[in-house]
């Protein structure tokens, strides 16, 4: 079974089994999460349109950037080349956004095609690694530093933004030289009510993701990055694989799990079926949401 094909038959066994209908039951929802294929994401969060990692390049050059999955040598650099997507761009449903949020700047989280595309006026949340560059090129973008939170008014509550770190490597010589990103704890308030997204970004479990996490209260909605990127080349793994994103969410202690970043691109090197017999298989307390590029999912 190939990856779009797995894509579609997870998502409707999840309906089936009535995993996606558990998070849409009940009063108005505060938050929605509609995904688009690697890490981009339209959050709606209490009426505030945020748009996450954009990537909207198609075909056997959707981006360029070098490729992890390659031994190189490390004095000289990776090899610079087109990466493939394997699935359509379902397209935008919105045709503005209040917000755009970055885990890092790699072109495969923020490709050529977006970077052309997007209004620089257009508030950009960044990691500090990453901001002086942005803004080189024009983008309003802001550092948000690891600990930090913005207060946003949106139309139908209060959102908070915190900053967690994202290391995209366990090895700390690694992480040091790509740059520690951004994870993002996204919390909504209305009427009493209160939601929470921990969008992970490009990260282990390592020890200053954990202790970051300790302080911070359960989100209900878990989304890791996957894909197991690395694992054959210079730099070693750079994302989950599925044993990892298991073991990640028992600490999280969400109620769901929405993993990303996987299927869409060449680059990646594991889709989600890893993780799905292992939800299978292990039967943890938590929901594995696997809806298909385009489709949304309703807290």
């Amino acid at each position: 079974m190939n990856r779009r094909t797995l894509l579609k038959t997870t998502a409707a066994a999840a309906m089936a089994t009535g995993l996606l209908p558990a998070m849409v039951r009940g009063a108005a929802p505060l938050i929605s999460v509609r995904w688009l294929g690697g890490a981009m994401m339209e959050i709606d969060a209490a009426g505030l349109r945020i748009l996450t990692d954009p990537c909207l390049g198609e075909g056997e050059a959707a981006f360029v950037m070098g490729d992890p999955n390659e031994m190189f040598d490390l004095a000289k650099g990776p090899n610079i080349k087109s990466h493939a997507r394997l699935t359509p761009f379902p397209g935008l449903a919105r045709q503005t956004y209040d917000l755009v949020l970055l885990s890092h700047a790699h072109e495969d989280h923020f490709d050529q095609k977006a970077q052309a595309w997007l209004d620089r006026s257009l508030p950009l949340l960044a990691p500090e690694h990453d901001t002086a560059a942005l803004r080189d090129k024009g983008f309003a973008a802001q550092a948000l530093r690891h600990g930090s939170t913005r207060h946003f008014n949106a139309p139908d509550g209060e959102v908070r933004v915190t900053a967690l770190p994202a290391s995209h490597s366990q090895n700390p010589q690694v992480a040091d030289m790509l740059g520690l990103g951004n994870g993002y704890m996204i919390e909504v308030r209305r009427s009493g009510r209160v939601q929470r997204i921990y969008w992970a970004g490009d990260t282990f479990l390592v020890d200053p993701v954990a202790q970051a996490l300790s302080q911070q209260d359960t989100p209900d909605l878990f989304i890791p990055h996957i894909g197991a990127v690395g694992g054959t080349g210079a730099l070693g793994q750079l994302s989950l694989d599925g044993g990892q994103a298991m073991e990640f969410a028992a600490q999280v202690g969400a109620k769901a799990m929405l993993p990303v970043h996987h299927s869409t691109y060449a680059l990646y090197q594991e889709g989600p079926e890893v993780l799905q017999a292992r939800h299978i298989a292990e039967g943890p307390h938590w929901s594995l949401l696997m809806p298909g590029e385009g489709a949304t999912v309703t807290l």
